[in-house]
Parts: structure tokens; sequence; C-alpha cells
């Protein structure tokens, strides 16, 4: 046999071995059943926010669901991902220096305001407690027990306190607002603030009322539009940083001519200017840390880090967090008419990013509130 026909009989050979090892792995793979799920395991799924502005303090407590159906059919199952009446229950500890100073039973209730989308909607279970006077400086441990076992799932936080704008006395006057004045925009810093103590993630909100009335049938309609500005983190949780930044008066007129249409007496249809309201909301560390690893990510690497600080008595992390938020604000703000040669109203009326908007004012109407 010459080179050539010994190749090809080693070849032959070879094929021949692959195609029995195929064979033989076939007729096991048909003996073997293979277990796509892996076994089921019971996680729990915690969202909470306590809020000591808040008298009733809701908390979502789920489970998650496996099973040989599509997800988001099971998605659509209640009983897929809520927990039976007698399967846990759930409590909240006042703790100070490891000491438990008050313990609020958790009660199942059922809502009806959840929105249409991938899950079951709308009644969906919370659990709730009612306590107007949470405090500063405490711990507050969820406790969940899993009824046939005495399983805990547990999570802590701390409550975010109270704190300021950089200059509270410049809210207890007049508050008028100049974004224009004598010609020119204005930059406005009365909105900046002091940070909170255990507050880590901030977000000013500006919310601009108005009045759309009917000038044939006299109508009106109460309206507004939020500006909602970027978040900001503090530098630390200890609190008392000068947070915020100065706002450009023209970005005012501009953002409420992107979010209105134009409208004119020609239609019927005018806008009385009304106030200003603002509104910093804060977030906890752990509200924060989640928010971040669950932001859309822009690079390449679409892997994103799991975070939760709920956790089993193994230390097994399970899904969601339970933390704090808090708000100030301040309501009743008006735009200034003070300034000769053009204010902040006669800009809103006339201006080039809103004179096309319809906005009048007391002066116009007698019965615009400003």
């Amino acid at each position: 046999m010459n080179i050539i026909g010994k190749f090809a009989f080693v070849t032959d050979m070879k094929k021949s071995i692959i195609i029995l090892l195929a064979f033989f792995v076939g007729l096991q793979s048909c003996e073997t059943e293979f277990e796509v799920n892996a076994p089921w395991k019971d996680i729990t799924s915690v969202y909470g926010l306590l809020n000591q502005n808040e008298a009733v303090h809701l908390i979502k407590i789920n489970k998650a669901f496996l099973g040989e159906t599509a997800a988001d059919e099971l998605a659509e199952i209640r009983d897929s991902s809520e927990y039976k009446p007698d399967e846990i229950t759930a409590q909240v500890e006042k703790i100070l220096n490891g000491s438990v100073k008050a313990t609020y039973a958790l009660n199942r209730v059922t809502l009806t305001n959840k929105p249409s989308g991938t899950f079951y909607s709308p009644e969906h279970v919370m659990y709730q407690f009612i306590d107007s006077n949470l405090q500063e400086g405490f711990d507050y441990k969820l406790t969940i027990t899993k009824t046939a076992t005495q399983e805990k799932v547990t999570a802590e936080t701390e409550l975010i306190s109270d704190f300021d704008f950089w200059e509270p006395n410049w809210w207890n006057g007049p508050k008028k607002v100049s974004f224009f004045c004598q010609g020119g925009y204005q930059s406005f810093n009365k909105a900046e603030w002091k940070s909170a103590v255990n507050g880590r993630r901030y977000q000013l909100t500006i919310r601009f009322n108005y009045i759309e009335k009917d000038v044939i049938s006299g109508n009106e309609t109460f309206k507004f539009v939020d500006w909602v500005f970027p978040a900001v983190q503090s530098p630390d949780l200890d609190g008392g940083d000068r947070m915020g930044s100065e706002i450009d008066g023209e970005d005012f007129y501009k953002f409420i001519g992107n979010k209105l249409t134009p409208v004119s007496s020609s239609n019927n249809v005018v806008r009385c200017i009304g106030e200003l309201d603002f509104t910093v909301d804060v977030a906890a560390e752990d509200f924060n840390t989640y928010m971040q690893v669950n932001e859309p990510t822009t690079g390449v690497v679409q892997e994103r880090a799991e975070f939760s600080n709920v956790f089993d008595e193994k230390g097994n992390q399970q899904v969601g967090f339970f933390s704090a938020r808090f708000a100030i604000n301040e309501t009743g703000a008006q735009l200034s008419k003070s300034c000769n040669g053009g204010n902040a109203v006669t800009e809103l009326k006339t201006g080039p990013h809103t004179g096309n908007l319809g906005f009048i004012n007391k002066e116009d109407d007698s019965t615009c509130p400003l």
C-alpha cells in the first residue's frame, strides 16, 4: 500500500470512529433527559422606600418565578410572582443602638393602580404599615418570614435627614423669580440646597403652573409642566454641602417653548400665567446604587453588575432594595414683574421662545391669578 493509500485508509478509519462515537453519544442522549430549567428556588423580590414625611408606607414583596411556560406568559399570572396570604409574614423594626424600640406588622393590601404592561394589572398586592412618626437617627429593619420553613429575608435602611434650600430666608419672602430683567436673561440661584445626612442622589424639579382658558365658554383647565433637571450626587453622606447650580433664565423660556404648542385668542384659547413650585427629591445610598446599576449602558460591554441589599439567612442575595427617600418643596413663587425694559412676565408673553403660546396675566384678564 502506497503512502496515499495508507493516508486514505487512516482517514476512512478516523471517519468511521467519529461516526461511531456520534452514534453512541446519540444513543446515550436519547436515554438521558436534559433539564433546561434549573431547580426552582424561592427568591424574594423587595422594593420599598421609607419617607418620614409620609404616614402610609408601602413595600412591594414578590417572589421570582420559573416554569416551562414562556416568561412573558407567566408574568401575566398573579400566582407566579405573588406570595399567597398564608405563605409569608412581614414586619419592620425601629432600632437604636441594637435595641428594638418599635415593631410594625405589615398588612397585605390589594391596590388597583398598577399600569398595564408585561405583568398582570391593574390589581396587585402591596404590604403596608402606618406611622406618621418615623424618626431620623434610627435603623429600620425589614424582616420577611416564610411560614412553611420559618426562613427569614431581611434588609435595613436609615432615613434621610431633613434639609433645606441654601438660602431658606428667601423662600419666606415674596418669592419673585427674575429669569429676565432690563432686556436680558438672568441667572437664578435660589434653588440651590444643602445636602442631607444619608442623602446621595438629588434631583431638582421646577413645576410651572398655568390655566388654559376657553374665551368663549369661560371654562378653565389647570395645567402644569415639570422641568426636571439631571440628577447630581453629593460628595459624601455627612450633609451640609452646597448643591445645585445657577439656572440660566433663557433655558426656562426655551423649555416652556418646547413643551407647549402655540395658541391664541383666534382659536379661542389663552393661557393665564401661574406660579412656580420647586422640589428637590433625594435618594439614599442603596437606592442610588440600585438606580446606577440599572441605568442604560452606552458602552460595548452590556453586562451589568447586580445589586440588592436584601439577603436571606445564609447571606444569599435576593432581588430589589429596601431604602429611603425624601423631598423638600417650596410652592407659590412668581415670575417677577418689577424690572423696567422687560421682565420675566413680559418675556413669557412676548419673547422669541414663548411669544406665540398665548400667555396673559391679570393685567390682560382680571380673572387670571397673577
